[in-house]
């Protein structure tokens, strides 16, 4: 089992390192992808010799994990954070008959341009916002469009001072991969593999929990890909094949990645987006969730809803008060598959970087705010993880191997309206309502 898990580990571990290198830096892939799997590999070197009876001892344990993290910081930071597709080549600059037209795309009643400089390829038009800040995107980015074509993407963003200015970034992303699918499909399988056989040892369940519970995770994580797809619609975007991530232990999956292809136009679109995928998601895992709790019957010393609000709520809504004290659930894979699409939506919701989560803070705070108080989630979560919620530790610790950099819009300065700001702050008390334990104050079920 531990030769099984390690090299499902590896796989993972370069899914995910090869598909992010080429957006997070310099440094060669294969070289971040070893130093994440230093831990496995200690563990590897550790049962060959010894076997798998013998415990390790703890320092083999946390020091690669460690050293681990300061490696990857490190390596990712000397190779600039710029990826490499995108400095290969750097464009030609404006000529200056281009220069001029360009002066002419910003109407001096929207935008009082001063200044343009031209810094490695990118356009930096410095000035001041005169009028609304999506009318004054709209038309400066129809008159460049008109003048210098589909060459930029132009970004309006404040600046270290708050003051909006215009960026022109030569489009350069990289293009999805073709065989994109054969990646998805494979994930697919490996993942629903892992849940129906995997799984079980690590609940002390003796047999697998099978295709009630694989296939209801699986149906979670697919709702939010289909949600978030129909998000970028809406917008005009598009995203990559989607593929899942496997976890050589419980709950089996970590969840999906499907990398957007493009910047999305605002951070109005990044909460229809985050929110049209949660929200499919939250809907199949309580539709799981009630039917699997139902159809979990009572016995002493069971499953206790406690480490969990949202979940001591929906299983007094099923229960009651039939839970008496010393009793608990003996739960129905179903059930199972409703409790972990739960946790897997606590995952993503947490508010760092490009997870959902992330990006609602983003919405809500702007991009710089969303970056400073990723850190600051990355530490409550691993406190909490430590002192209160133990199935938050592994999660803990693997946040702080997670970019605190939200993805990009194209305009940072239009804020949202009180609908969507609404429902920022709503998916954020999901979160939270999904992470933190039923307070002591309420009726004990169990």
């Amino acid at each position: 089992m531990t030769w099984v898990t390690l090299g499902v580990l590896a796989l993972t571990t370069f899914l995910l390192v090869w598909h992010h290198a080429r957006y997070l830096s310099r440094t060669p892939w294969w070289l971040l992808w070893l130093v994440l799997m230093l831990p496995g590999l200690v563990v590897g070197v550790w049962v060959w010799f010894h076997g798998e009876e013998q415990a390790m001892p703890a320092v083999l344990v946390v020091m690669p994990f460690l050293l681990s993290g300061v490696f990857y910081f490190l390596l990712v930071r000397q190779g600039g954070g710029v990826p490499r597709l995108l400095t290969e080549t750097l464009p030609a600059p404006l000529t200056p008959a281009e220069m001029t037209h360009l002066h002419q795309c910003f109407p001096w009643e929207l935008y009082a341009l001063q200044r343009i400089d031209q810094r490695e390829g990118v356009v930096v038009c410095a000035g001041r916002l005169r009028g609304n800040a999506a009318t004054a995107y709209q038309v400066v980015a129809q008159n460049i469009q008109a003048q210098l074509g589909q060459r930029f993407w132009l970004i309006l963003a404040p600046n270290a001072d708050q003051k909006p200015y215009f960026a022109l970034v030569p489009r350069r992303m990289p293009a999805p991969r073709p065989d994109g699918w054969v990646i998805g499909v494979t994930s697919l399988g490996l993942g629903l593999w892992i849940t129906r056989t995997v799984t079980a040892p690590y609940l002390g369940i003796a047999q697998p929990l099978g295709w009630g519970y694989g296939v209801g995770v699986l149906a979670i994580l697919l709702a939010r890909e289909v949600g978030q797809r129909w998000g970028l619609r809406s917008w005009g975007g598009k995203s990559g094949w989607p593929w899942l991530i496997p976890l050589p232990c419980w709950p089996g999956v970590l969840g999906t990645y499907s990398g957007i292809t493009e910047p999305l136009p605002d951070r109005r679109a990044l909460v229809d987006r985050t929110w049209l995928g949660v929200g499919l998601a939250l809907a199949v895992t309580l539709g799981l969730l009630l039917w699997g709790l139902g159809h979990s019957p009572l016995t002493p010393g069971g499953f206790l809803p406690h480490h969990s609000y949202l979940l001591w709520v929906v299983s007094r809504w099923v229960w009651g008060d039939a839970m008496t004290a010393g009793m608990g659930l003996h739960l129905h894979p179903v059930a199972w598959a409703g409790v972990v699409g739960l946790g897997l939506l606590g995952i993503q919701l947490t508010p760092v970087g490009r997870l959902d989560g992330g990006c609602l803070l983003h919405a809500l705070v702007g991009r710089r705010g969303a970056q400073r108080w990723g850190w600051v989630t990355k530490a409550l979560v691993l406190l909490l993880g430590w002192q209160v919620q133990p199935w938050l530790r592994g999660w803990g610790v693997l946040l702080l191997f997670i970019p605190t950099m939200p993805p990009l819009v194209l305009n940072e300065v239009t804020e949202l309206d009180s609908k969507r700001d609404g429902l920022g702050l709503l998916g954020l008390g999901l979160f939270l309502a999904i992470i933190l334990p039923a307070p002591g104050f309420l009726p004990r079920v169990g």
